[in-house]
């Protein structure tokens, strides 16, 4: 159980970190583009490890978590910018 708590709080201060990327990249429609186009790749197993179910659903959740993140960014930049008129 150690390991794995271990892997968690890697994991969340991997999102934590992410989390201010996304909030602090002058382009976040731009870094969207490149998630989405990341997120669609098949995903890589881990050196010595097999694609399990509860690897691909963990790493589906933490895309949908970093997804959410960069909608708030760009309505954050949204609502900052000067609209046309």
């Amino acid at each position: 159980m150690d390991k794995i708590d271990f892997m968690n709080g890697q994991i969340k201060a991997l999102v934590n970190f992410a989390n201010a990327l996304i909030k602090s990249h002058p382009s976040p429609t731009i870094l969207r583009h490149h998630f989405e186009t990341e997120a669609r790749d098949a995903p890589n197993a881990p050196q010595g490890l097999s694609l399990s179910e509860p690897y691909i659903d963990g790493m589906a959740d933490i895309n949908r978590q970093l997804a959410v993140e960069l909608e708030y960014a760009i309505a954050r930049r949204d609502q900052h910018e000067p609209q046309p008129d």
